[in-house]
């Protein structure tokens, strides 16, 4: 870990049980005539400090890298975890951010939810923390978030609370499709990912190959333990 290095602008995915995040991680690759590299890699780290032996955060690091070998972009995949773990988690990876990069960061995390007012698919950015001129220029042609909007991640959650507290710019980029749309109720279908994703890879320089999408499972009733999300706007 002390070796490691990260680019000034990281996205954060989750291993969510309908496929997203490792969808939008295997899609993104370097332009077809770029001189910049995809490069794949693992890491650990323990989580024994905050009294939960045993448990550590595990992840893969997807760096893109120019001929000199210096930093683009990096996408962190993460699982998908749930409290207490989250939030020791979440603390952890923002620490590495911050300690392994020259320069301020800022994160961008993309999303998909479901809305019920707006037809057709929607892209939403927000800014979370501090803001930096990428991050402003990211969600520039992005719709602000409907007020009823709700986020199910419990990591994203812990992230959207500690970043203004440790000052880290963090943008959140919303897909979003009606549930009513063609009788669809799946927030996680093929053209919101494709939404999100080709917008995001035309900010940084990269491109997003649609023929290499993870197929999408179908949506999975969320759990009594994610059901009071609801409760909050």
């Amino acid at each position: 870990m002390e070796n490691m290095k990260l680019a000034s602008k990281v996205i954060l995915l989750f291993k969510d049980p309908d496929g997203f995040g490792s969808s939008m991680a295997a899609a993104l690759h370097p332009k077809s005539k770029s001189d910049i590299i995809r490069q794949h890699s693992s890491f650990e780290i323990a989580l024994d400090k905050y009294g939960a032996n045993g448990s550590q955060v595990s992840g893969d690091l997807i760096q893109f890298l120019g001929p000199d070998g210096s930093l683009h972009v990096s996408i962190l995949v993460l699982p998908n975890y749930a409290p207490p773990v989250a939030a020791c988690a979440m603390n952890e990876i923002l620490s590495l951010i911050s300690s392994h990069n020259p320069s301020k960061p800022t994160i961008i995390i993309p999303l998909t939810t479901k809305i019920t007012i707006t037809p057709g698919i929607a892209l939403y950015g927000a800014v979370i923390g501090s803001k930096t001129e990428f991050s402003r220029d990211l969600i520039e042609k992005t719709a602000e978030p409907p007020s009823g909007l709700k986020i199910y991640s419990e990591p994203v959650t812990c992230l959207v609370q500690m970043a203004p507290v440790l000052d880290i710019a963090m943008v959140l980029l919303f897909g979003a499709r009606s549930q009513v749309q063609s009788g669809k109720s799946n927030a996680f279908d093929h053209e919101t990912i494709c939404k999100v994703g080709e917008h995001l890879a035309s900010h940084i320089n990269l491109e997003f190959k649609k023929e290499v999408l993870k197929e999408i499972a179908p949506e999975k009733p969320r759990g009594a333990q994610e059901m009071w999300r609801d409760l909050y706007g």
